[in-house]
């Protein structure tokens, strides 16, 4: 039997912000807020844990915890393997390269010279001696939108 052809006519008009003014808000803030069973504190550290033990066990450093897992994960036959967890290291670092221009489009920097303006635009940022830089990110939070339209800053 053949497959007929559909015809699907669409009209979509998304609102602008302005015609969007009516939004109704069906839920409390306290409903958008996961209730977890673990303090924070203990996922953090558990991660830690992992993530160092399995570090430890494959010492890669090109390799994140995922993959990390992902490599230990053959062992078990019937795991089916993610293959997020199992790029190249040349689809690594083309990604890399794509964001840190995205992020730095100057034409005369390299990746590395991408990175370390970013690095530099930290400390500027945030000039207080002695702070490592994943104390510095943390001092200036995380008010970005995200590329499904959402803003953190909402929740933060």
């Amino acid at each position: 039997m053949a497959i007929k052809p559909v015809h699907i006519d669409v009209i979509f008009t998304p609102l602008t912000p302005d015609q969007d003014a009516d939004r109704r808000k069906v839920f409390s803030d306290e409903e958008y807020f996961p209730r977890f069973g673990d303090e924070f504190e203990d996922v953090a550290q558990e991660l830690i844990d992992l993530s160092v033990r399995l570090l430890r066990l494959l010492p890669d450093p090109s390799l994140g915890p995922d993959e990390r897992l992902e490599r230990l994960a053959r062992i078990v036959p019937a795991s089916q393997m993610i293959t997020a967890h199992r790029r190249t290291a040349r689809s690594k670092l083309y990604q890399l390269r794509r964001r840190l221009g995205e992020l730095v489009p100057d034409p005369e920097l390299d990746s590395r010279g991408r990175l370390d303006w970013l690095v530099e635009r930290l400390e500027t940022l945030v000039p207080e001696e002695g702070l490592r830089p994943i104390e510095r990110l943390e001092r200036i939070g995380d008010f970005r939108s995200t590329d499904v339209g959402i803003s953190t800053r909402r929740y933060q």
